[in-house]
């Protein structure tokens, strides 16, 4: 039997199927949950908070106590059998966030010049899937790090015409006073667990809806999207595979000097071939040597053909005649802890220095250091890889 509390009135019951604890909530707020209920699809607010219950209902407590999504906040207490979970909401509305700085859904507009995002915009709810450009598809972005949703929503603006737009007529189609494309801004907080699962509320959203989209991911968001994906992958929609991917395919992804862990061309292709969504391609800055691995492997293999004939000083001189890709792993991967000698030289690990100079004539990795310099602790990594 479930436990009864003044006040409170049942949800979700334990016996519905895949449900195991009975979820309650104030007897107040019944109307408003019955609508999230039958309404959530098309508000990543209301998807995501219902999200959070739902794992609440079905056994996982990993679910922090005290949560915010958007202007939702709620906790919830267990019964002491931890059968019976009463969810307390702060706030029931799903207003717009207030916040113009605060992470959420924007749209970018044409504004006859550039794509442009208001300074003092707001989140809008939803991605209007029903807005397309020159064909059927909505367009959407994840951009990576910029110091602010403007500049984001402008440089995106430009990827994605670069990624998708490659003929004059498209460009032109898209260029429509008032058209615009969706941005999830995540204000440069790409570890954030509330943002994946917003993604995957924004994919699964399409999903339902059957709806196309091209979306633009870009920079550090790649590994925020990766994560996306994989929860995906983990916890599919249906048992039957089939059912889980269906609808996937109509959703394209392009991702752009992409970041992050698992953001090599093979791992993206990898699992969106695995949750059945549609890769099509990705666009690599190969000076960002640093954070992409693609990259990297490449300045590697570049620099373990002319090492044997670079200059080394320091403590580990003797690397000179052996050096290879794996000895020089570290150069790679250190060189950003020394940041103001780097457009002379790269560190490496016990004192190894390799001379950019004279590198300069033996391989093309001298001189990129400036566009590495860039790329790694500037802005060129925003820009679209040419």
């Amino acid at each position: 039997m479930p436990v009864t509390k003044a006040g409170y009135a049942q949800i979700f019951s334990s016996h519905e199927a895949g449900i195991s604890r009975n979820v309650h909530i104030p007897e107040s707020q019944k109307a408003s949950w019955e609508s999230i209920k039958n309404s959530h699809v098309g508000n990543y607010y209301e998807t995501t908070l219902l999200r959070a219950v739902l794992r609440l209902a079905t056994g996982d407590m990993k679910v922090t106590p005290q949560a915010n999504i958007g202007e939702f906040r709620f906790s919830y207490t267990t019964s002491p059998d931890r059968k019976d979970i009463f969810i307390n909401l702060v706030s029931i509305e799903s207003n717009t966030i207030s916040s113009s700085k605060a992470p959420g859904i924007y749209r970018s507009k044409w504004t006859g010049d550039k794509w442009l995002t208001p300074k003092d915009a707001s989140p809008a709810k939803s991605m209007m899937l029903t807005h397309h450009w020159s064909d059927s598809s909505h367009v959407a972005a994840v951009p990576g790090k910029f110091d602010n949703k403007e500049d984001a929503s402008s440089m995106m603006g430009v990827h994605i015409e670069k990624a998708y737009l490659d003929t004059h007529g498209a460009l032109t189609g898209a260029r429509q006073q008032g058209n615009h494309f969706s941005m999830f801004w995540t204000n440069n907080e790409f570890t954030s667990k509330q943002h994946v699962q917003t993604i995957v509320s924004l994919i699964q959203q399409a999903q339902k809806q059957d709806a196309e989209i091209k979306w633009l991911i870009h920079g550090e968001g790649c590994g925020t999207f990766v994560k996306a994906l994989q929860f995906i992958q983990k916890n599919p929609i249906d048992h039957d595979l089939y059912k889980a991917q269906q609808g996937l395919e109509k959703q394209n992804l392009f991702f752009s000097n992409p970041r992050g862990r698992h953001t090599s061309e093979a791992s993206l292709k990898q699992i969106a071939e695995a949750i059945g969504i549609k890769h099509v391609k990705v666009r690599l800055n190969k000076d960002d040597i640093f954070f992409n691995p693609d990259a990297r492997n490449d300045a590697l293999k570049e620099i373990g053909k002319a090492a044997g004939a670079i200059a080394f000083t320091g403590a580990g001189a003797h690397f000179a005649g052996e050096a290879g890709v794996e000895s020089v792993q570290k150069l790679v991967e250190l060189a950003a802890s020394s940041p103001a000698g780097l457009g002379s030289a790269l560190a490496i690990a016990g004192g190894v220095v390799v001379i950019a100079g004279k590198a300069a004539s033996l391989c093309g990795m001298a001189r990129n250091i400036k566009g590495a310099a860039s790329s790694t602790f500037g802005a060129g990594n925003q820009n679209w890889a040419s």
